[in-house]
């Protein structure tokens, strides 16, 4: 079994205004099917996302990383000069936990683990 990898980025958002056409659109152009995609299935060099509908919480692409403990990141990110935007989420019904940061540059950033 091939494990998701730590401290890279493993997902991706992409806002859309409308979902179905942006889908459409990356299946014409990419051959991507949200099947596909939400198979969650890890591939050497590529990672998966998702097409979600822009709203507040997604105006830009967001990357998603992978860490192995939500708090420990949290608190390296407020100590090199980042910021908590979303604080740590639990999600039970599908075993992860994430939270949002704005790093130094300003770009919002997700990390994401296991509960």
């Amino acid at each position: 079994m091939n494990e998701i990898p730590t401290n890279r980025v493993t997902w991706f958002q992409l806002p859309a205004d409308d979902v179905e056409r942006a889908w459409r659109f990356y299946g014409e152009v990419f051959g991507w099917s949200q099947e596909e995609v939400y198979a969650n299935e890890v591939r050497p060099g590529a990672i998966n996302g998702e097409i979600a509908a822009r709203g507040d919480a997604l105006r830009e692409p967001r990357l998603v990383l992978r860490v192995d403990d939500i708090d420990a990141a949290l608190l390296r990110i407020t100590a090199a000069g980042g910021h908590v935007a979303v604080g740590r989420t639990e999600i039970p019904e599908i075993g992860m936990v994430y939270a949002s940061f704005v790093d130094t540059e300003r770009n919002t950033v997700n990390i994401v683990g296991d509960l």
